[in-house]
């Protein structure tokens, strides 16, 4: 249509050269502009998502990660890296610093930066503009991966930061520094460029420590079995890999909008399997996170209980969730609100679990498991030592945890084989463990027993909260001849 449209208006102006010549360039230039638009388009637009029935797809737009409480995301808290006062190994120089104390540091990116020369590691110092102990106050970034920060410009200070980017913990002192952008290349999903805030906190004690805080997160409302929440969607400790990674922080919230507040349910990431007024369901996304799948679970489900194993209980329940090696599954009863609470028994997909983080109420005594990540003398090398997804929920049946096996002690610190010469300090760390079911419990309260706490707020005023009983074993260290070498406290987990 477009060139018989263009044929037509030069056949009437034919006799006029410079008219059909300037006509031409006009057609030509808007069906440009039109082909530039349509790129445009498809680079920062509308992710192409194919459904299978039953599905829904959502789409998520871009916000502030500062528009949300620190207390109830983990957005704002950002990547986190240790600063040392000794030099990165294997960087080839740094620029001449004003400070005595400069701090250095490095972090990976997940995903890996377009422009990096190296893999995605990226090296960094602290320096005090303004001479020793008067602050740190500039950042140098080793971008673009050549190990070298002396050719890297440095960042200054963030004068004025957002409100909500500022952590308010037990912090002696922090800034944030001005963001900075990297592209990174997340395959299908194209390239994408990534807004980053870096923060630099002293705690109380004198630890340092460098955060990377990506800027922005996705948002959207969505509905699910007929309720609706408010979905957000972004990253936390790890920046640069696609938002559909099953690792990406993912938050369902219940929007209040008579009160204007949110009420923050399910804190966890994307690949959990939730259940809703009944139905089990999972989630997707797409790379860049503008688009939510939501897919209902159409699978076998069975039980899971809470049990007394033949003791005197007559109250018991449990609230957390379990781990596959395909998704994670929340334990509880759901209630009007969205929200869960402990429950004695539950429906769950069928599958091999191993506890996420399990509260358990047992009579007089609340515990916490969790899966046991140590072996022998360390923690535990996957590779060597993958686990046992001992809880096995099948059809119609029902799997009951009732603390039937003998616990164990298994010492994380020291080795069976290792050796301490004289004048080292003995480190020692014991974890209690149901070795059968490959769980650790990590921590015992006696309920009926109350004891004061005091905690200090972000402000430096302290307060007294009454808590459970903690029980914590006291550990005697003896000689062989029976002399008592020390003795202490040693709380499991």
């Amino acid at each position: 249509m477009f060139c018989d449209h263009l044929r037509g208006k030069f056949e009437v102006e034919r006799l006029d050269k410079h008219k059909a010549i300037q006509l031409i360039g006009q057609h030509l230039f808007y069906l440009l502009l039109m082909v530039v638009l349509f790129s445009c388009d498809k680079k920062a637009g509308e992710s192409e998502v194919e459904l299978k029935e039953g599905e829904s797809v959502f789409e998520l737009k871009e916000v502030s990660t500062f528009d949300f409480p620190q207390s109830s995301t983990s957005f704002v808290r950002g990547q986190s890296s240790s600063c040392s006062e000794e030099p990165e190994g294997g960087v080839k120089g740094y620029p001449a610093f004003k400070s005595d104390r400069p701090l250095y540091g490095s972090f990976y990116f997940r995903g890996k930066p377009v422009r990096a020369k190296r893999m995605s590691m990226c090296s960094f110092a602290v320096d005090e503009s303004r001479g020793t102990g008067e602050g740190y106050d500039r950042l140098y970034l080793d971008l673009d991966g050549d190990r070298d920060l002396r050719n890297d410009r440095p960042l200054s200070l963030l004068k004025r930061p957002p409100e909500g980017a500022l952590l308010s913990w037990s912090i002696k002192e922090q800034v944030c520094f001005k963001y900075f952008n990297v592209a990174f290349d997340f395959g299908e999903g194209g390239k994408r460029s990534i807004e980053i805030m870096p923060r630099f906190i002293t705690y109380e004690g004198g630890r340092n420590e460098m955060y990377f805080v990506a800027t922005k997160v996705r948002k959207g409302r969505v509905e699910i079995g007929g309720e609706e929440y408010i979905a957000l969607l972004g990253y936390s400790d790890s920046i640069g890999d696609g938002l559909d990674r099953p690792s990406t922080d993912f938050y369902l919230v219940r929007e209040d909008k008579a009160e204007q507040r949110y009420s923050w349910l399910r804190s966890d990431n994307l690949n959990v399997t939730r259940s809703i007024n009944g139905q089990y369901y999972r989630f997707g996304s797409t790379a860049t996170g503008d688009k939510l799948i939501v897919r209902p679970y159409d699978g076998e489900v069975g039980m899971f209980e809470i049990g007394a194993g033949g003791r005197d209980i007559q109250e018991m329940s449990a609230r957390g969730s379990l781990s596959s090696k395909e998704t994670a599954v929340e334990v509880g009863e759901e209630v009007e609100s969205g929200q869960l609470k402990e429950t004695l028994s539950c429906s769950l997909p069928v599958g091999d679990y191993l506890p996420r983080h399990l509260t358990i109420n047992y009579g007089r005594l609340r515990v916490f498991l969790s899966s046991n990540y140590y072996v022998d003398g360390g923690h535990r090398n996957y590779n060597e030592y993958p686990g046992i997804r001992s809880i096995k929920i099948r059809k119609d049946e029902a799997y009951i945890l009732d603390f039937s096996n003998k616990p164990e002690i298994m010492f994380a610190s020291p080795a069976k084989e290792g050796r301490v010469r004289l004048g080292e300090e003995l480190k020692v760390e014991a974890v209690l463990i149901d070795s059968k079911l490959d769980i650790m419990i990590r921590n015992l309260y006696d309920t009926t027993r109350k004891v004061m706490k005091e905690y200090e707020n972000p402000d430096g005023k302290k307060h007294s909260l009454e808590r459970d009983l903690l029980l914590e074993p006291t550990v005697v260290i003896r000689r062989g001849n029976g002399e008592k070498v020390a003795e202490g406290v040693m709380p499991f987990g």
